[in-house]
């Protein structure tokens, strides 16, 4: 198979997504007494090869030498049309192997919005989408941000993975390789026992997310893999805290990733020079929800210029927050390569302060006119609509915000919808009506346009929606997923394959009123027998 699967990739678009011959890939020897898991991030290779969990699960799971994994991505379009068109099954990139012949394919979901993808791939597969119908079938995980909320697709999943995964993961291999041969619903039901594990055949009251304590000293992998095409985030990323210190009420990132926990500065150095010496990158980037909030930060940045800056290697935060910036750290940073400044002041000052981010217009017009005479060309700000107590005033005050920044300098501000999240403070608020949202984006559009220092957009409102509704989801909306699916909605988190009319036929189609998710929620909400 693999041969000609080999000759297939000379007919599609940048064959290099489906090769599997990156530089610190893993291929394993295929033995029958090792547990074989394929993962795959439901989305394009260049989105997902740049996600980080992905990346540390792939690697963890490739030390066990009692276990083989392997990588799968969505294809693109002419790639699922051959594939169709010959009758061959989706494979995983590493030795080219159908993933319907592993013991466990692991989906990592982090947007809503891939949901249906989700559904194409295990298709793709010739795996049952419904976990009823599977017999001599693989076992189906999800795990990722999205899963904190599983109802929405619980006729689709076997096992989902509420938290971090790295201890779960290893885990639920332990718990197959002992009990393989036995029936599949033995070994769902002893995986159920599992700590931040939830079994929809086997469902429980209360599922607790699974926390990794010792995050010290984690598995980060060391063996970085190195694409042979572009990808997002072209680059090393190192992980230096998870959780957040802040409360705002908004964020369900920081609410469901506590507690806080942080690497040591020796440690993140030790990390960054191996990846290195095993990639040649020329970008570190550090993450976390935002690197300045380390309270070794400064020790950090200092290792790492330290190190790498004869090495002509760039560090750089890919979120930063305006009450922990500092530009002796910035400078610092470009004393080896400029980066740019990102922020997000999200609302007007006095509606930022209610959402728990305590942060003045005053500081951060301060910050620009440092990052100017610093020699900094623009700045990109992050902004949010309709959230609650929103008044015209706020909308107002966003707008003098950014014109007064713009005499300072050039601001690239980007705008989404405000979404009511699981778990956060704002869990049963309602999401903003079309007719809303337009109004406030004519108006913030009226009165910028015309300014030649400011560039922005606006998140589609209904591919916001759509994130809400299944965000919001119960068990109810498996069947609107699964007909968006069958009429041919896929990839739905990239603009041009998105349909919000698909949506809308389809669930009047179900007879569901999409208000019910979409209004201020008052009865019971289905995610709260997770408990973060």
């Amino acid at each position: 198979m693999e041969e000609e699967i080999m000759k297939i990739l000379s007919e599609v678009r940048n064959p290099a997504s489906y090769s599997g011959r990156e530089i610190n890939v893993y291929i394993k020897k295929w033995e029958k007494e090792k547990v074989k898991v394929a993962i795959a991030y439901p989305d394009v290779y260049s989105v997902g090869m740049s996600s980080l969990g992905f990346r540390i699960l792939y690697g963890l799971l490739n030390e066990r030498d009692d276990c083989i994994c392997e990588r799968f991505f969505a294809p693109l379009e002419d790639m699922e049309e051959i594939l169709k068109k010959r009758n061959i099954p989706l494979f995983t990139l590493e030795t080219k192997t159908p993933v319907r012949d592993f013991d466990i394919v692991g989906f990592s979901i982090s947007s809503e919005l891939n949901y249906t993808n989700v559904l194409n791939l295990l298709n793709l597969s010739k795996i049952p989408v419904f976990s009823s119908e599977r017999k001599n079938c693989p076992i189906v995980i999800g795990g990722g941000n999205s899963v904190f909320n599983p109802f929405p697709l619980t006729p689709f999943i076997d096992v989902f993975v509420i938290g971090e995964g790295e201890e779960i993961i290893l885990e639920i291999i332990d718990v197959f390789k002992e009990l393989r041969g036995e029936k599949r619903e033995k070994i769902l039901k002893q995986i159920s026992k599992i700590e931040g594990v939830f079994v929809p055949s086997f469902p429980e009251e209360k599922i607790k997310k699974r926390v990794v304590s010792d995050f010290e000293n984690s598995f980060f992998p060391a063996r970085y893999i190195v694409p042979l095409t572009d990808i997002i985030h072209d680059r090393i990323s190192v992980e230096i805290m998870r959780g957040c210190y802040k409360n705002c009420k908004f964020c369900q990132a920081g609410s469901c990733w506590k507690p806080v926990r942080k690497r040591s500065p020796e440690k993140i150095l030790e990390i960054s020079k191996e990846i290195f010496k095993n990639t040649g990158y020329e970008e570190i980037s550090l993450l976390s929800f935002s690197a300045g909030d380390h309270p070794d930060i400064e020790k950090i940045i200092s290792l790492l210029v330290s190190e790498f800056k004869n090495k002509r290697v760039s560090i750089s935060f890919p979120s930063l927050r305006i009450d922990t910036f500092s530009f002796e750290l910035a400078n610092k940073i470009r004393e080896i390569k400029k980066t740019s400044l990102t922020f997000a002041p999200e609302t007007s000052e006095r509606l930022r302060f209610k959402m728990g981010k305590y942060i003045k217009d005053e500081e951060l017009i301060q910050l620009c006119e440092k990052a100017r005479k610093s020699g900094w060309k623009h700045i990109k700000l992050y902004f949010m609509i309709g959230l609650p107590g929103e008044k015209e005033e706020d909308i107002s005050e966003i707008v003098n915000l950014i014109k007064e920044i713009s005499k300072i300098i050039i601001v690239k501000s980007s705008f989404n919808t405000f979404i009511p999240k699981p778990h956060t403070f704002f869990e049963r608020e309602r999401f903003i009506s079309r007719q809303e949202y337009e109004e406030k984006r004519n108006f913030i559009t009226d009165k910028l346009k015309r300014n030649k220092f400011v560039k922005f957009n606006f998140h589609p409102y209904q591919m916001s929606c759509v994130e809400c509704f299944l965000g919001r989801g119960d068990e109810n909306l498996a069947k609107v997923i699964y007909d968006v699916w069958k009429k041919g909605g896929k990839m739905e988190n990239w603009q041009e394959f998105f349909s919000f009319e698909r949506w809308q036929e389809c669930l009047k189609e179900e007879k569901i009123e999409i208000s019910q998710y979409l209004n201020r929620m008052e009865e019971n909400l289905p995610w709260h027998i997770i408990k973060i």
